[in-house]
């Protein structure tokens, strides 16, 4: 029987006796199979959090791409070079080097430019770096020892002003007031000191000048000669102490050649005694005279121009009134009297700072403005 129902056993169904017999073993093995996997399973999940954790920490890796950075700063040393250039691009450091001041002259086949050369070739401290003169001139290709009358330059003339002013530390200027008022706008690109003796420049031309002292110094000077400045401080404390009874007239005289009248010398003796005055010049220029003109005019500043033979500069200011006249002139046997001025000048002007100067400011003298008197 025992066999029997042994044998029956498993095919007894799933809900009565066998089920019964087997519900504490079962439930037993049910929980002690429970247990293991809620531990494999809490050890794996721990074993993945372990595994995560490193797989955060790759990230910190991730600064050492960042590590070329550092690379950056290789480009930058470059950069650090540009002063290097910049600084020797100019013509001031070269000056530092050598110790003299490279100078250039446009108009320098002329007669003042010939007279410059041979003088700045011997003043100390002073190189002449090169010369200009307008396309198809005769003088081009010379050698410039040759217009000055000294033993050769190794430097010839040339009809490049823009190259002249690049290679200079200071240009002086005497040639005419088309080329002046170009070689200006040479002078502010660089910040080269341009020292001006041409005359006759229009009021367009003046503009140009002045626009380009804001970036470059500029002496600007119809005469140069030490006597010529005194006499224009001079004429400005007359005309504020004579009255306008006192008529006042300006005479020179000059070459042949010269093309421009009233000279530029006349023409700031004549702005000197307007100044006195308390006016401006072209308010009472009357320049020149002819057919019928009438009376003169009470405070009329007039001009007369002459020109004839080698006369360097003649120039009279005259100042007259009933019964007395009072005649203050200047007289210029020879041209070396302004190439002096303008050697001064060149000096002067190495290395200021932009602005527009006057021989005023180069010669240091300054005649200040005393209180008008009543005598006659």
């Amino acid at each position: 029987m025992a066999g029997k129902t042994q044998a029956k056993q498993p095919g007894l169904k799933p809900g009565t006796k066998a089920a019964t017999k087997t519900t504490p073993n079962t439930a037993a093995k049910q929980t002690a199979a429970k247990v293991p996997p809620v531990k494999a399973k809490t050890l794996i999940e721990k074993e993945k959090t372990a595994k995560v954790v490193p797989a955060k920490a790759v990230p910190p890796a991730k600064p050492a791409p960042i590590k070329p950075v550092p690379v950056k700063p290789a480009p930058v040393k470059p950069a650090a070079q540009k002063p290097t250039p910049a600084a020797a691009s100019g013509p001031k450091p070269k000056r530092q080097l050598n110790g003299a001041i490279k100078v250039g002259i446009a108009g320098c086949a002329g007669r003042m430019g010939q007279m410059l050369l041979k003088m700045l070739s011997q003043a100390p401290g002073v190189l002449v770096v090169g010369g200009t003169e307008r396309k198809g001139s005769p003088a081009l290709g010379m050698d410039l020892g040759a217009l000055a009358g000294t033993d050769p330059f190794g430097i010839t003339v040339n009809d490049d002003p823009a190259g002249l002013f690049e290679s200079a530390d200071v240009v002086i200027d005497f040639t005419n007031p088309s080329a002046t008022a170009t070689h200006a706008g040479f002078a502010a690109r660089g910040g080269t000191a341009h020292v001006i003796g041409t005359t006759g420049l229009d009021s367009d031309q003046q503009a140009a000048v002045a626009r380009a002292a804001q970036k470059a110094p500029i002496v600007m000077a119809a005469n140069m000669s030490l006597g010529v400045n005194l006499l224009e401080q001079v004429i400005e404390q007359m005309a504020r102490i004579l009255d306008s009874d006192w008529d006042i007239e300006i005479v020179e005289m000059h070459h042949r050649h010269k093309v421009d009248a009233p000279s530029g010398t006349a023409l700031i003796l004549g702005e000197a005694a307007a100044r006195g005055r308390g006016t401006t010049l072209r308010r009472v220029a009357k320049r020149g005279r002819d057919g019928q003109t009438g009376p003169r005019a009470k405070g009329e500043i007039g001009f007369a121009a002459l020109r004839g033979g080698d006369v360097v500069g003649d120039h009279t200011v005259i100042f007259a009134v009933d019964g007395e006249r009072v005649e203050v002139a200047h007289k210029a046997s020879s041209r070396e009297i302004f190439a002096r001025g303008a050697v001064k000048a060149v000096l002067w002007a190495a290395g200021k700072a932009p602005g527009l100067y006057t021989m005023k400011d180069v010669l240091g003298f300054n005649v200040g403005p005393s209180a008008p008197t009543n005598g006659h």
